[in-house]
């Protein structure tokens, strides 16, 4: 019997991306599932090429649709009671956001050339039905997503813009960090405006926690890339076994 993959109507005007994006074998969401029926949604699905700090393009903002990121990176924000901005979260390569349940469209900025598939829930649907695995799947992917949101609640409420930048570097290195010979670096190439949306404070709050964890050799920063010292990270680590309930 012939494969069927549901038929996902391409997008007018697709713009081209760069190679260099994520296939769809490469994504998590889709881990388990036969190559030759990725290889056939990979020829049906729409790519959308979002330029950094363009506006979010039409097709990006359909509702009831669950959105996979190939490439780049992209941040989703929260506006707090008073009107700011958080930037609760990002989101590289491999990772998803939704509108599914015709949810409300979160507020997004891409923050480098990113490629993004739109999918509709019809089609999220068929697949589901068809591979009960892409199910399990996305469940997870949308479990993590939601304890790293978690995670920001907790890391923004502390009342010192020093230890929340403190905290968010931790939890950003953990993601996004690389190993290096002393000590973990991040190469995000945000502005302190953005670390600023980040932390969920000013501009000038943040640079003067950015001076005081250099002061205190927690970080080593040459332009936009950052090191947390191997001893730092292992006391950072230290301290959240402490934390962690003995067993029984």
């Amino acid at each position: 019997m012939a494969t069927t993959v549901p038929r996902v109507a391409p997008l007018a005007g697709r713009q081209t991306v760069p190679r260099r994006r994520l296939s769809l074998a490469q994504m998590d969401l889709f881990a388990g599932l036969p190559d030759r029926d990725l290889a056939l949604l990979e020829a049906r699905l729409p790519i959308v090429f979002w330029p950094r700090g363009a506006e979010i393009p039409a097709p990006l903002t359909r509702p009831d649709h669950l959105f996979l990121v190939r490439e780049g990176r992209i941040a989703l924000f929260e506006r707090t009671a008073p009107g700011h901005e958080i930037m609760v979260t990002l989101l590289e390569s491999g990772a998803v956001y939704s509108t599914l349940g015709n949810a409300s469209l979160p507020s997004v900025a891409s923050l480098d050339g990113s490629a993004v598939s739109p999918l509709p829930a019809g089609a999220l649907e068929s697949l589901i039905a068809r591979y009960p695995r892409l199910g399990r799947n996305l469940a997870g992917m949308l479990s993590d997503l939601a304890r790293m949101l978690g995670e920001t609640v907790a890391l923004v409420s502390e009342m010192k813009v020093e230890d929340r930048l403190r905290a968010r570097l931790h939890q950003l290195a953990e993601r996004f960090g690389v190993a290096a010979p002393e000590g973990v670096r991040l190469e995000l190439d945000l502005t302190h405006a953005q670390w600023a949306s980040l932390v969920g404070a000013s501009r000038e709050a943040v640079t003067t926690a950015f001076g005081k964890l250099r002061t205190q050799r927690a970080i080593t920063v040459e332009g936009r890339s950052i090191t947390i010292s191997w001893d730092v990270v292992r006391e950072h680590e230290a301290s959240l076994e402490a934390l962690e309930p003995s067993a029984a």
